[in-house]
């Protein structure tokens, strides 16, 4: 949402004009005074001094916000973390809903201004310029602090929170990894756990009498965990057979249950813990949930280390070979929701009536396909599914967006000019040191001056050669101009895995199963928190994450 990244300091001014004394009535008075000073401070100098000297201050955008929390609840009651209702009993309104970003930027153009906590003035663009030009020097825009403490708690100090030397450092041993010689070696795992949940679903739909309503979200998760488990470790969760038993796959489920159901009740301490730091001393309930869930992973991610380790000693004896100690930190760079997610919205797409004609033509090319598992260049060669699966990463970005903040003064060059609140037509935003940008992957991947009018459509056909729009090129993503991976250097360092994995994952159900919405589908909400997840609002006013689906075997 609204992140800020500055450090209170105390002003010189301040300890100038105080002399402090030893006697503790009057150290106390003194102390309580000093407090007094900088909190008068810090009010006109949030409420006014910053507001109105912010190089952003002229830019457009929308009036109506409020005093205390800017758009912020705009956003929030809108559709920026809701997408909009999806699953109606006639599908017909299930079209994604613009948000209030795609909105604004229909009436004031791709960059504009917005306010977030106590009147902050924050940078939005959907300026393929602009972006481009943040990601392409991600050291001199990083993410801001509370983002970075966010990612941090969940995933640990891995790659996603490092900034710097350290992100340098990281980045460059873990690369070799993730070539083209290590992604086929990886296949048969690919295989051996989308066969096993293809077959465990059809044993349940075995038992409902030829059709099977299931969550397909948990089940999704559950074989990512699988893959993530024997890719990057060796190691078998064994998630598919024995569910969350698994105390790694309980962790998983609590932290996501965190990221959903305590919303409500911390959003509000969450956005002022962005502005104001002291208020991060405070623990919220998403905090004690995050950090229990993480204290788990810790422990079981020190284990398989030390695993590894053994194995490694190992193979310095010649006991074991070494293609079985390969190391890749998939756990801290993929985890396992942004696959499983990504899967798991484009088999509700398929599921919807108006789309069923999609999933009847994927499931004739890959019924076309000899062999049952199709090493990685012949599924690579599948036009239809790769532009399912273009299509897919496309309008179901799992991250919606994401936050930049200024290390220093800048020009951001743009390539579509804005006429500022002076009536100047302007090239390039001036930015200083703190401020911060707001990146929407969501609205950029749906912009209609790209995309074309029927850009909120699900519709494969836009990938096909004959029929890409000439824009997508100016789009800085790494792959295909989708902003899904992000770009620049700093680009999702595992794209290539979670394509490759999703590939195989979809082959393999859509040959052997029919996925289409339940009896009477549950309203859903589409919800960005970390990544995109489908809540449903029970009879008792509580939320859930799922994704109900029936399923029935393919004749």
């Amino acid at each position: 949402m609204f992140l800020h990244d500055e450090t209170p300091r105390l002003p010189l001014w301040i300890m100038n004009t105080v002399s402090l004394s030893w006697d503790p009535r009057r150290l106390a008075l003194q102390i309580t005074g000093i407090f007094g000073m900088w909190l008068i401070y810090k009010i006109v100098d949030v409420l006014i001094i910053k507001p109105n000297t912010s190089a952003l201050r002229d830019l457009p955008g929308p009036d109506g916000y409020s005093l205390f929390l800017g758009h912020v609840p705009t956003i929030v009651k809108k559709g920026s973390t809701d997408h909009g209702i999806l699953t109606s009993n006639d599908s017909t309104s299930a079209e994604p809903c613009p948000v209030p970003h795609e909105r604004w930027a229909a009436q004031y153009g791709p960059t504009f201004q917005l306010r977030g906590i106590l009147l902050a003035r924050r940078l939005f663009s959907m300026d393929p310029r602009a972006v481009a030009h943040v990601l392409n020097h991600p050291y001199d825009y990083p993410k801001p602090r509370l983002l970075r403490d966010v990612l941090t708690s969940i995933l640990g100090q891995g790659m996603l929170a490092a900034e710097g030397d350290g992100h340098r450092r990281q980045r460059k041993i873990i690369s070799p990894s993730f070539g083209t010689a290590q992604l086929r070696e990886l296949m048969p795992i690919f295989y051996s756990k989308s066969n096993e949940l293809r077959d465990r679903l059809l044993s349940k739909v075995a038992e409902g009498g030829g059709r099977s309503e299931e969550d397909v979200l948990r089940w999704l998760s559950r074989m990512a965990l699988d893959v993530i488990g024997f890719a990057g470790f060796d190691y078998d969760f064994n998630s598919l057979a024995a569910g969350e038993s698994n105390e790694l796959a309980q962790a998983s489920q609590k932290l996501q249950k965190s990221m959903t159901t305590v919303r409500k009740a911390v959003g509000l301490l969450d956005l002022l813990q962005s502005r104001i730091q002291v208020l991060c001393l405070i623990p919220n309930e998403r905090q004690r949930l995050m950090k229990k869930s993480r204290e788990v992973m810790d422990r079981v991610g020190m284990e398989l280390v030390q695993q590894r380790k053994a194995l490694l000693l190992q193979e310095s004896a010649g006991e074991v070979k070494s293609s079985s100690v390969v190391g890749r930190d998939l756990l801290s760079i993929l985890g396992q929701e942004t696959t499983s997610t990504s899967a798991m919205w484009l088999l509700y797409d398929l599921s919807l009536p108006q789309y069923k004609h999609i999933q009847t033509k994927l499931r004739a090319e890959l019924a076309s396909v000899t062999s049952s598992n199709p090493s990685m260049e012949e599924i690579n060669a599948l036009p239809y599914l790769d532009a399912v699966i273009r299509e897919n990463l496309r309008i179901n970005a799992p991250v919606a967006g994401t936050h930049r903040t200024a290390a220093k003064d800048d020009l951001i060059p743009l390539s579509t000019p804005i006429v500022d609140r002076n009536g100047v037509k302007r090239w390039e935003i001036r930015v200083a040191k703190g401020d911060v940008m707001y990146i929407s992957l969501l609205a950029m991947n749906r912009d209609k001056s790209i995309w074309g009018e029927d850009a909120l459509e699900f519709k494969p056909e836009r990938w096909l050669d004959t029929n890409k729009h000439p824009r997508v090129n100016e789009l800085p993503g790494v792959y295909s101009g989708l902003m899904t991976f992000l770009g620049g250097s700093r680009h999702c360092i595992g794209y290539r895995f979670s394509l490759l994995q999703l590939k195989v994952m979809i082959f393999t159900l859509i040959r052997s199963i029919s996925f289409t919405l339940p009896d009477s589908p549950p309203v859903i909400i589409k919800r960005s928190e970390i990544v995109t997840l489908p809540v449903i609002k029970q009879a008792d006013g509580t939320e859930k994450s799922a994704m109900p689906l029936l399923l029935s075997a393919v004749s």
